[in-house]
């Protein structure tokens, strides 16, 4: 069903409210409506937020049915964005750490799932920097290029009171405050190489949400922590808790003390880094340090740190066998090869093959009447493409048919072979017949029904 869903910011005049058209199941609940409307209209990193209907609060948990909402009916997401909810998500990244602002936008992005310029356009200024945002805040200090929290045991200032009654939060979206450590052992290595207890730091305690699960809280620590090794486990005193249940499921309550135990291995840092070439096909060794960071919340430079390892990025994949690096451009051996789009001069080379090896075809074989038009194309360096539309074929078999008329060429083709040496092999994959000529040409021919 239909509804409209009217988005009032909540620290904004009632005029900047906007209305957005969406489209959910009758048996949605509440909670994933509220995502929804918060992810389109970048309101996601805000917690402090509520569904309305004719006036009353919805619970999260209830389908909109059994809240009788209806096709074509309107509800209002209340979202208390504000300057200070974005400060303290900030402070809490860096915690007792500095880091560039670079870095700190990518972590950003990678915790709340929104970049930084959507969150401050939310609040109003779609101009601002996370720099300039930065300088402009007491709470935060920059050493050269790097940004941490101020140290001081002096109270800030307290602010006004917004005048809008506090949204209550409910069970779906309820936080607890914990203290995490973080152990962590290294290959090869007998003894844990980092432990760092988040409870020794005054004021230092990690706010996560209760029916956040175990293993997406992971990733979160982990980011935090700039630990992003896959192979952990979450412990809550002597119980190792199961990936797949809540925090809240597990037991942890407010002023429990987690320990993350990480096992660190270049192993795991080599996969990480495929994953994201195999995405790509290939990267320039900047671009995948860039993308490594936005995916794992941690820099490259920090994992190699933690590996022991003093060499860059790129001295660590030419030491792995399942990487080639050529002109600072890195792939996968194995992966998906490089394309190469053809030049002009290519591509009129590849057409006139093409144009030699349909020539071929039609002096002999029994298609030619057939043949009702030809497409052809390139590009791709040394491969050209051909789709023979193919006419008179019975509506009701065109399928079969086609396969038959498809290996009749294949087999012409072969044929051909004793008397062209040109062409070195012929092979059907799919519903195309692939002829390699010269070597190095590759020909495509797919036949279709006109």
């Amino acid at each position: 069903m239909k509804l409209q869903v009217q988005i009032i910011n909540a620290n904004k005049a009632a005029a900047n409210s906007t209305t957005l058209d969406v489209a959910v199941g009758p048996t949605d609940t509440v909670a994933n409506l509220q995502e929804q409307v918060a992810s389109t209209t970048k309101m996601s990193a805000f917690p402090d937020q509520k569904l309305v209907f004719k006036g009353q609060t919805l619970s999260s948990n209830q389908s909109l049915s059994d809240c009788g909402v209806k096709e074509g009916d309107t509800l209002e997401l209340v979202v208390q964005a504000s300057e200070k909810t974005l400060i303290k998500q900030l402070s809490d990244l860096l915690g007792k750490k500095a880091m560039s602002p670079e870095e700190l936008g990518l972590l950003y992005s990678y915790r709340y799932s929104i970049s930084f310029e959507d969150v401050v356009t939310a609040l109003g200024s779609s101009s601002c920097k996370l720099r300039s945002f930065l300088e402009s805040q007491k709470c935060f200090s920059f050493q050269g290029d790097c940004v941490k929290v101020v140290d001081t045991t002096e109270k800030a200032p307290q602010q006004p009171p917004v005048a809008l009654a506090p949204i209550q939060e409910d069970k779906v979206h309820r936080f607890i405050e914990v203290s995490v450590s973080v152990e962590l052992h290294t290959q090869g290595k007998s003894h844990p190489t980092f432990t760092h207890d988040m409870e020794e730091d005054e004021d230092n305690y990690m706010r996560l949400q209760a029916s956040e699960t175990v293993a997406r809280s992971m990733e979160i620590i982990a980011a935090s922590e700039q630990t992003p090794f896959p192979d952990r486990d979450l412990w809550m005193g002597d119980q190792r808790l199961a990936n797949d249940i809540s925090l809240e499921d597990a037991g942890v309550k407010n002023g429990c003390a987690l320990k993350m135990k990480v096992r660190a291995s270049e192993a795991a840092f080599a996969s990480q880094l495929e994953e994201l070439v195999r995405e790509r096909t290939a990267l320039a060794t900047s671009e995948l340090e860039l993308l490594y960071c936005q995916r794992f919340g941690t820099s490259v430079r920090q994992v190699l740190r933690t590996l022991g390892l003093r060499s860059s990025l790129g001295r660590f994949i030419e030491g792995q066998s399942q990487f080639s690096v050529a002109g600072g451009c890195v792939t996968l051996v194995n992966g998906p090869k490089l394309i190469t789009p053809a030049t002009k001069e290519e591509e009129a080379a590849a057409l006139d093959i093409l144009d030699y090896v349909i020539e071929l075809l039609c002096q002999v074989s029994f298609i030619l009447p057939l043949i009702y038009r030809i497409e052809r194309n390139c590009k791709v360096a040394r491969e050209a493409n051909a789709t023979i539309f193919i006419t008179e074929l019975p509506a009701s078999h065109q399928t079969p048919h086609l396969q038959g008329l498809q290996k009749a060429v294949a087999e012409t083709l072969q044929a051909m072979r004793k008397d062209e040496p040109s062409i070195d092999s012929v092979s059907i994959d799919g519903d195309v017949v692939n002829v390699q000529v010269e070597g190095s040409y590759t020909i495509c021919l797919r036949l279709a029904a006109a």
